[in-house]
């Protein structure tokens, strides 16, 4: 999985006054932490964050974070923004190691055209997205669903989704994750008498 690189500074301040003063010299706030662990407070370029996101279209890209020499290999766990404006107002990044599971949140992709749309149903995404655990280097950009064979009335499970090797998908209760909705038209054969002109009579 590639990974991204953004150059942070240590932050002495963490207090609201010093954020707000980095926050007005362009900086952003955030913490690099590792599960269990005392995180490092960091100062950063947000707006090198959010070019990165538009690149991979993907929230769960790997961020090489590099604080004071040293190199984090970061997941982004939480943005906090501005609820006006929507400015990056702090980020926390998790670091991780190959190996080792994470909990991430995936968006559900469909791909073909179903059996059941091409019989006039309309196909539904009853869930968005899926809660993931797997590999915090091999997490997928999304879980792609071939929804070729699906027809009007039929779901695709939770269990059913394809994922890559290790992961699971974290759920209490399975759950419809996909759907054709509509009715099935069922043709009545037309009758075969009413099929054949009738037998003109005999002279």
């Amino acid at each position: 999985m590639e990974s991204f690189n953004i150059s942070a500074e240590p932050r002495v301040s963490t207090g609201k006054g010093g954020n707000h003063k980095l926050r007005k010299a362009g900086a952003t706030p955030g913490v690099v932490y590792r599960a269990g662990e005392a995180g490092t407070a960091i100062a950063f370029n947000s707006a090198s964050l959010s070019a990165i996101f538009r690149k991979t279209n993907n929230p769960n890209t790997l961020v090489n974070v590099t604080v004071g020499g040293t190199d984090h290999l970061c997941l982004v766990r939480e943005i906090q923004r501005h609820p006006v404006s929507r400015v990056v107002e702090h980020v926390d990044f998790l670091e991780v190691k190959q190996g080792e599971n994470v909990a991430v949140t995936v968006p559900v992709v469909s791909t073909g055209r179903a059996a059941g749309v091409r019989a006039g149903g309309q196909l539904r995404l009853l869930a968005r997205s899926v809660d993931l655990e797997c590999d915090a280097l091999s997490v997928p950009s999304s879980i792609e669903v071939d929804v070729t064979n699906l027809e009007i009335g039929k779901f695709v499970k939770a269990s059913q989704l394809p994922l890559p090797a290790g992961a699971r998908i974290v759920y209490a209760q399975d759950f419809n994750v996909l759907t054709v909705a509509g009715k099935i038209v069922v043709v009545a054969p037309v009758a075969e008498a009413a099929a054949k002109p009738a037998a003109k009579g005999k002279k």
